[in-house]
C-alpha cells in the first residue's frame, strides 16, 4: 500500500516537534505558487509571505497599492490555498509594508 510523502513528514514533523514550522513553511510556499495567478503576474516581485500564525497569512507589501491588490484578492487566495492543501488551513490574509521587498 502507498502512502503519501506528506503524511509521512507530518507524522515525523510532529515527532520532531517541528510541525507548526513545516506547515508554515508549506503556506508561505503555497502563497509563492499562487500568487503571480491570483494576484498579478509580478507580485513576488512587490510582495512575499512574511510569516504563518494562528491560521492568518502574514504578506509583505512593497506599498499600499500591493496592498490593495492583494486585499481585492483575498478570498479567491483563502480558496485556492485551502483548496491546494485539502484542508481549511488559512482563515485570514494580513498585508504589512515592509521597507524593502
Amino acid at each position: 500500500m502507498f502512502t503519501p510523502l506528506q503524511k509521512i513528514i507530518s507524522g515525523a514533523a510532529a515527532r520532531l516537534g517541528i510541525k507548526r514550522e513545516i506547515e508554515a513553511a508549506l503556506i508561505c510556499e503555497k502563497y509563492r505558487k499562487l500568487a503571480p495567478r491570483l494576484v498579478h503576474a509580478n507580485a513576488l516581485q512587490h510582495t512575499f509571505p512574511k510569516f504563518y500564525r494562528n491560521k492568518t497569512l502574514t504578506v509583505g507589501v512593497e506599498n499600499s497599492a500591493w496592498a490593495h491588490q492583494v486585499a481585492i484578492n483575498k478570498k479567491t487566495i483563502l480558496q485556492a490555498m485551502n483548496e491546494s492543501l485539502g484542508k481549511t488551513a488559512v482563515n485570514a490574509i494580513k498585508t504589512v509594508v515592509v521597507e524593502s521587498i
